[in-house]
């Protein structure tokens, strides 16, 4: 019996020893990959082409190929390392295969005590008849047999199909092709997107949040009134914000609310962004005005609801693009747009942040806000500018005058006072 204790406990250390070995060697005091997303208009037009594409020509049943250059394959794979990790990546494309190197916080990990290291892994995807291999993994200075990377594969793939998102994607590939010029994925369509897919981002539990704000915006829209700020339709949502955050995480709170009046604003039923069995009543149709134009309230909460369920990056590069779509197309280039987008922006920021920040959005809607506290000076600013005419004043985007003039606008929006 004594002989077993001693051989247990000898065991137990060796573990111990050879875990704190890998750990050593696994965990870094810095990241290998440190990058800014910078997303601009023309990275959301070209993922707008791909979608049309799609959308206009690809039937249920047919095969389909998206084409994705290597700049946005790098992008999107950054975009998303932030977005939910919090970290950074880098993908380099070669011929059949591709390298992605990751820098993950490790206080974004069930390691988080350790919250000054960093986990940076490397790894090369090969191309198959399929889906891509795993090959070459690397995590800090500890080097993965490939034998390991194969039992890891298939665990991994079985873990995304537990969503509804990632199942329908999973299910549909057919292959990815790789090389300098392109990544090449191809796919076949099932049909419409599954509801679980469309509202992959929304719970049961966010679902009666949502539901509990609609209810309100249902009964107070029943003044009558057909035309009102945005600030009145946000006073009672907020309100009922700030009593639910003494038991609720107000960021939560603060999120829902945004979305339900973002589709009161639209004039478009909750049902259409979140299908399923949920049964979601519909307020009375009114204008919503900020700073007496519709049009503002609408650039506005569509920004601050992106901002809320995305972040700031992608709602300002899409606002920026349905500028350019109009000074094509439409009414024109206008920085006053581009200036409620911004606020908007600002505003969903602050609503999600932190615990702090939520609450202290929450107190200031409540203790009164007029116009001029959500949207910033705005009638000295160019608008309704045909393309030509946008680049004879400004040059285009990142040239001097375009510059001074987001400065100007930024500057404002930095001085409203909802987000003081």
């Amino acid at each position: 019996m004594r002989k077993l204790l001693i051989v247990s406990a000898g065991l137990l250390l060796s573990f111990s020893l050879i875990l704190v070995v890998v750990i050593s060697f696994a965990i870094e005091d810095r990241p290998r990959v440190n990058r800014q997303v910078v997303l601009t208009p023309d990275h959301i037009e070209r993922a707008k082409r791909i979608v049309d594409k799609h959308r206009y020509w690809v039937r249920p049943g047919m095969f389909a190929a998206a084409r994705i250059m290597p700049a946005d394959a790098d992008l999107a794979i950054n975009y998303l390392a932030r977005r939910l990790l919090k970290g950074s990546a880098h993908l380099i494309l070669a011929h059949r295969s591709a390298v992605i190197r990751l820098s993950i916080p490790l206080s974004e990990t069930p390691l988080r005590h350790y919250s000054d290291r960093y986990l940076n892994v490397q790894a090369s995807l090969v191309e198959t008849d399929r889906l891509p291999h795993l090959r070459s993994i690397q995590i800090g200075k500890l080097s993965l047999p490939d034998a390991l990377a194969d039992m890891l594969m298939p665990r991994i793939l079985e873990w995304l199909r537990e969503s509804p998102e990632y199942k329908a994607s999973l299910d549909s590939l057919r292959m990815v092709k790789v090389s300098p010029d392109e990544l090449t994925i191809v796919y076949r369509w099932r049909g419409g997107l599954s509801h679980g897919m469309k509202a992959s981002i929304i719970g049961e539990e966010e679902r009666e949040r949502l539901l509990r704000y609609q209810r309100l915006l249902v009964e107070s829209s029943r003044t009558g009134e057909k035309e009102l700020p945005l600030s009145d339709v946000l006073l009672p949502l907020m309100r009922a914000a700030a009593e639910q955050s003494t038991e609720a995480d107000p960021r939560a709170e603060n999120r829902a609310l945004i979305l339900v009046a973002t589709a009161h604003v639209l004039g478009i039923s909750l049902k259409r962004i979140l299908p399923g069995k949920t049964t979601w009543p519909r307020a009375q149709p009114q204008v919503v005005t900020l700073d007496g134009r519709d049009d503002f309230a609408k650039h506005f909460m569509v920004s601050a609801a992106i901002a809320a369920y995305a972040d700031t990056a992608l709602a300002d590069a899409i606002g920026l693009y349905k500028e350019f779509e109009d000074s094509r197309h439409g009414s024109g280039f206008s920085f006053n747009d581009l200036a409620a987008d911004h606020a908007g922006t600002k505003f969903g920021e602050k609503a999600v942040a932190s615990e702090t920040s939520a609450q202290q959005l929450q107190y200031r809607v409540l203790s009164g806000i007029g116009d001029t506290d959500l949207m910033p000076f705005w009638s000295d600013l160019p608008e309704f500018m045909p393309e030509a005419e946008f680049k004879r004043r400004f040059g285009g985007t990142g040239k001097p005058a375009y510059e001074e003039m987001m400065r100007t606008i930024e500057q404002r929006v930095a001085d409203l006072g909802v987000l003081q």
